[in-house]
């Protein structure tokens, strides 16, 4: 278990990044839906995932970033997540749900694309 809170930090207007710990599953998935939801309703249209750290993600945590897609999507923005390591890229490959996830390289990248969208 990870006791990382999820905290959004705010980047550039209308975009915050979030960090994930170590695992993301039914112990703290429903913390990062509230960050979410809570960026998204104090209008952060972009909300970047930074799972560097991430190791494991259950199916709790893939439905944690599922149900926050729409929302920043029916706002213009996304989810963007980066930084993912190669077991976690298996689990969206698995689930067929790497090219519906917007899934960039470095950080950096990611919040570019932000910007640029």
């Amino acid at each position: 278990m990870d006791s990382q809170a999820f905290v959004p930090t705010a980047v550039s207007d209308g975009t915050v990044l979030i960090e994930l710990g170590r695992s993301l599953d039914n112990n703290n998935a429903e913390d990062l839906v509230r960050a979410i939801t809570g960026a998204q309703a104090h209008g952060s249209k972009y909300i970047v995932l930074d799972c560097q750290r991430l190791e494991f993600i259950s199916s709790a945590g893939v439905g944690a970033i599922l149900g926050t897609i729409d929302a920043s999507r029916d706002q213009g923005g996304d989810i963007v997540l980066c930084q993912v390591p190669e077991t976690v890229a298996q689990v969206f490959r698995v689930l067929d749900l790497w090219d519906f996830l917007t899934i960039l390289g470095a950080r950096q990248e990611a919040l570019a694309a932000c910007r640029t969208r």
